[in-house]
């Protein structure tokens, strides 16, 4: 920008000594005739673009003599340009952008750039062309559309020696000036009828019930391509198809649909059927109700085929008991109940779910409920057994939920999450030992019983900080309870980096341990059993007992594996005095 000012500023010195007149002119001349070029008096080369008008003899062709850069007489050679102005159209006519230096400047040599951005050319506002950029337009860099293959008055600016490279004229306000059309021409160019700029999908702005076909009922959920069939014409290597949308039959169902009566009853399916599904069949003159068996609850809802089948009578069926229609979803469990074939001890015509059998029928069965065994759902317990089989009227289905029970220990309902390794206590009490009705997390076992004590801070830790869950080689969740260390170093990191690791030999296995309990209790992690004098190679003694620890056993390592290192150390004098 300081070069650009300071070349502006030499401009209007230069200008002022071209506006002595022509009789200063004359008197140089002879001058400038013995002179190299005419750097004497021009203010710089011209850019690549008017080079052509380099020259004394030509700078009235920009410049009226005693006066400013005329825009008038730029326009007499960028006529595509006057044409819009005089239009009303585009930028130029916008009253502030009428001045061509002020935002071109010339005689900065042949590389200048022409345009002058006052805010940059991320800022512009492009609203002023009369084209304001609008949802995904506003991310586009100004040669994504700015180029070559979507100006429409090539030939006109070729003919004016535009660089269609460079240029930012020549495009048109069409969609299909840069965008291919989709449609093929079935559809309007007015693509913003439907579309709009944020996205090309979906076309929010279209609404089928504007076509000659609106869409009602189960139409309404049909994809589009169902009706509008993809045709393959690869006329754009990115778009080689495009869907259907005119000259498609619709005055007839069978246009789209198969006649599933095969024509039985005419072609004017309206006349049963409706558009909010095939099933739902007019009906209104067919009052089931005047028969022996009037629909309630959700039979209602049952399509009459389900009952009346093809090709058979609808009249004689038996409907008596629930199973002269329905299959026996219990498969015989309830056989020797006295209501047997009566299902509505339990169920209703309004649904099979939820049972109306009541809590206080279930206290009074071989399993009363109690504590959190009241807030499972009855499917937690009654579960469908997947494995078991049945054949009725000549298919298969899977067998329905359980309610009978060979036992009512937790077993029966519970796998073993344990996996046999508290079986001790369970043989003696139950998963009672531990555990009971009100919270399978309400734990009561007393630790003292094991091999491992709890004491000091171990009586307030988590159980399962120690018992941690873990898979098996099954993929099976579970949480070790036996045979687990009682070794401080394999549930505690070791702070000190291996300095206290002792071997111990033993069945020919040599071990590596780290007796924590020589310096630590239970209590607390501070070394409340260390004695320097006992325990350390180096006694302390006279000013040593009040150095503080860290003078002498210093950090060591960086992040996370720093530590303080304790031994080996140089217990000499000059280790940590100096020779002097």
């Amino acid at each position: 920008m300081e070069i650009y000012l300071n070349n502006m500023a030499g401009f209007r010195m230069r200008m002022q000594l071209h506006t002595f007149g022509k009789w200063m002119r004359i008197l140089f001349f002879g001058v400038m005739l013995t002179l190299p070029a005419f750097a004497q008096l021009s203010p710089g080369d011209l850019q690549r673009a008017h080079a052509s008008l380099e020259g004394l003899e030509n700078c009235t062709q920009c410049h009226s003599a005693g006066k400013k850069v005329s825009a008038k007489k730029c326009l007499s050679c960028h006529t595509i340009l006057k044409d819009r102005i005089d239009a009303g159209k585009g930028l130029h006519s916008q009253p502030e952008f009428k001045k061509c230096v002020k935002c071109h400047s010339e005689h900065h040599g042949r590389n200048f750039k022409l345009i002058h951005w006052q805010d940059g050319r991320k800022h512009f506002d492009h609203s002023k062309t009369g084209y304001e950029l609008k949802g995904a337009h506003t991310e586009q860099e100004c040669r994504d559309c700015h180029q070559p293959k979507n100006i429409v008055i090539k030939e006109a600016l070729l003919s004016k020696k535009k660089d269609l490279k460079r240029t930012f004229l020549g495009l048109d306000q069409k969609c299909v000036s840069c965008h291919i059309d989709e449609h093929r021409g079935q559809l309007s160019n007015d693509c913003l009828k439907c579309h709009n700029m944020e996205k090309w999908k979906p076309a929010t702005a279209f609404d089928h019930n504007r076509t000659d076909y609106p869409l009602t009922g189960k139409h309404v959920q049909v994809d589009c391509q169902k009706c509008h069939k993809p045709i393959q014409d690869n006329l754009y290597p990115d778009d080689r198809s495009y869907l259907k949308f005119t000259n498609i039959r619709f005055n007839q169902c069978s246009a789209c649909h198969e006649d599933a009566h095969n024509g039985q009853f005419g072609k004017e399916c309206n006349s049963c059927h409706q558009t909010d599904g095939w099933r739902h069949i007019r009906t209104a003159n067919f009052n089931h109700d005047r028969t022996r068996f009037p629909l309630r609850g959700l039979h209602r809802k049952v399509a009459c085929e389900s009952c009346h089948k093809p090709g058979l009578p609808r009249q004689g069926l038996k409907f008596a008991h629930c199973m002269d229609c329905h299959e026996d979803f219990h498969n015989g469990q309830f056989a020797d109940h006295p209501s047997r074939g009566d299902c509505d001890e339990c169920h209703t015509v309004n649904g099979f779910h939820p049972s109306t059998f009541t809590l206080e029928q279930h206290q009074k069965s071989d399993f009363p409920l109690e504590g959190a065994h009241l807030a499972i759902p009855c499917i937690a317990c009654h579960q469908t057994q997947q494995n078991q089989r049945i054949r009725r009227a000549g298919r298969s289905m899977l067998q329905m939920n359980r309610f009978v029970f060979t036992s009512t220990k937790c077993h029966a309902c519970h796998e073993d999450p344990h996996q046999g390794e508290v079986d001790k206590f369970v043989q003696e009490g139950g998963c009672e030992f531990c555990h009971s009705v009100e919270s399978w997390q309400a734990v009561q076992f007393d630790h003292q019983q094991t091999d491992f004590a709890l004491k000091g801070h171990h009586r307030e830790t988590d159980c399962v900080s120690c018992h941690k869950p873990e898979k098996t080689a099954g993929n099976q969740r579970i949480i070790r309870f036996a045979d687990l260390s009682t070794k401080c170093q394999d549930c505690h990191q070791d702070v000190h980096h291996g300095q206290f690791e002792s071997t111990l030999t033993t069945a020919g296995h040599v071990l590596i341990i780290t007796d924590c309990s020589r310096c630590h209790t239970e209590e607390n992690w501070q070394p409340d059993k260390f004695d320097h004098n006992r325990d350390a190679a180096f006694s302390l003694e006279g000013a040593h007992q009040s150095v503080p620890c860290l003078d002498c056993h210093k950090k060591v390592g960086t992040g996370d594996n720093s530590y303080t290192q304790f031994k080996p150390l140089d217990n000499r004098c000059s280790s940590c005095h100096g020779n002097g």
